[in-house]
């Protein structure tokens, strides 16, 4: 007998364009469509006009206590495959089979009626997944506690915003001691606090033997939470493994797919860029070895190298560095010569570089975007630039959060007076 309790097994799932199944008004008429469109049952390994694979061929199994995080880009079939494996959708090939209670958080407020209190919901949620009412009012409070909706509780759950939903959803979803959590990219509409509180109760439940999916684009969260991850494409898996693995091979895809698309759009314009007064013509990212590479590690030095024509003599220029992550386009760190303090000599006419030295790198391990500027610092005249530059940061020294700093420990010698402990930060 096997000991697996999540088993999904050559699995298919198939759409049609514009298809929406989202009440049970819509299957029905579906339904009826299929019957007497057709005598004939269709082959289900065969996709029409209009068709697609939402889930191809996929297969994995997960033991007791197993977290497995799904990635991929939109549209990958991640969402779909937390769906077959709830029964919200079935397949048209292949067997899933999922042993004990199932919770499962996909979509804000999944589950709940819109005319119900939160009071209500918590209760039938419960029943739904075979609790009798007296465990469900044991864990009342804690459920409200956690979600901290206290004081609307007693309101119907249409009145709530898309956060109140998720935090009540969640907290039902955590505190009924399923044996295997879905969950889905809902928690990214939480706040940061609120976040971390999930990511605490997710990690209290896998100690406790819980079999955990996470759905996520946040890929620090799959890296803190789950062992191993799938990576999904156009619903099938591309690669199965460690995390950390699955992650960076993630990041070198992304990469690659991002040059494709930005060499497809240069040549759609088709025309030069208008000039400016000093062309950024390249950035070059340079390792430890002085190689130029788009793969970086952490924990490593970096150069980042800013290639440029200048039209015109320039005599007090400045440069401004951004990175970025570039999946979230948010700002992670920035440089800048004249937060620096840092005076750089003229720009003289024609072609030359400015390095940025960088490191050790103790960033998480990301795809980075680096945007440049080039400024007159008599000016403040912007006088060239360039956007989205991106390099891969992988692992190689552990780095515990969004960042790291270099520091050091010291103590008084035994009969010595308590000495401060230090701790030098990089600059």
């Amino acid at each position: 007998m096997s000991d697996n309790v999540i088993e999904f097994d050559h699995v298919y799932k198939k759409f049609a364009m514009g298809e929406q199944h989202t009440t049970l008004r819509d299957f029905i008429a579906a339904g009826f469509g299929k019957v007497f469109r057709s005598g004939n049952r269709p082959d289900p390994a065969q996709l029409k006009k209009q068709e697609f694979w939402a889930v191809k061929d996929l297969s994995f199994n997960l033991k007791k206590g197993e977290s497995m995080g799904i990635i991929g880009p939109n549209g990958s079939g991640k969402s779909t495959t937390l769906k077959l494996l709830s029964g919200i959708l079935r397949p048209e090939q292949g067997t899933y089979n999922v042993k004990g209670r199932l919770s499962a958080l996909i979509e804000v407020g999944a589950g709940f009626h819109p005319d119900l209190t939160g009071r209500e919901n918590v209760f039938l949620n419960g029943s739904i997944l075979g609790m009798t009412r007296k465990e469900v009012q044991s864990k009342f409070a804690n459920i409200v506690e956690f979600a901290g909706v206290g004081e609307f509780i007693d309101t119907p759950v249409k009145r709530y915003s898309s956060g109140m939903a998720v935090r009540l959803g969640f907290a039902v979803a955590a505190f009924i001691e399923p044996d295997v959590l879905l969950v889905d990219e809902v928690l990214a509409v939480g706040d940061t606090e609120f976040r971390n509180r999930c990511h605490n109760r997710m990690t209290q439940m896998l100690n406790r033997g819980v079999t955990m999916i996470l759905v996520s684009h946040n890929l620090e969260e799959v890296r803190n939470l789950c062992d191993r991850t799938i990576m999904l494409f156009k619903g099938e898996k591309l690669v199965d493994g460690p995390t950390q693995k699955v992650v960076e091979e993630y990041h070198a895809r992304v990469v690659e797919m991002i040059k494709i698309d930005q060499a497809t759009d240069a040549a759609r314009d088709g025309v030069a860029k208008e000039e400016t007064p000093v062309e950024v013509t390249g950035v070059q990212f340079i390792d430890k070895d002085g190689l130029v590479t788009d793969t970086l590690m952490t924990g490593d030095p970096m150069t980042i190298r800013i290639n440029y024509h200048a039209r015109r003599h320039v005599e007090r220029p400045q440069v401004g560095i951004d990175i970025d992550w570039a999946a979230e386009d948010q700002l992670a760190t920035c440089f800048d010569t004249q937060q620096d303090g840092t005076t750089l000599g003229p720009i003289a006419q024609g072609k030359g570089y400015i390095d940025c030295k960088v490191g050790p790198m103790l960033m998480v391990p990301n795809v980075y975007s680096v945007n440049i500027r080039v400024l007159d610092g008599d000016t403040a005249t912007l006088l060239g630039g360039t956007q989205r530059n991106r390099f891969i940061l992988n692992e190689k020294v552990v780095v515990n959060g969004f960042f790291g700093l270099p520091h050091k420990w010291e103590q008084s010698a035994v009969g010595e007076s308590l000495a401060a402990e230090t701790c030098e930060a990089a600059a």
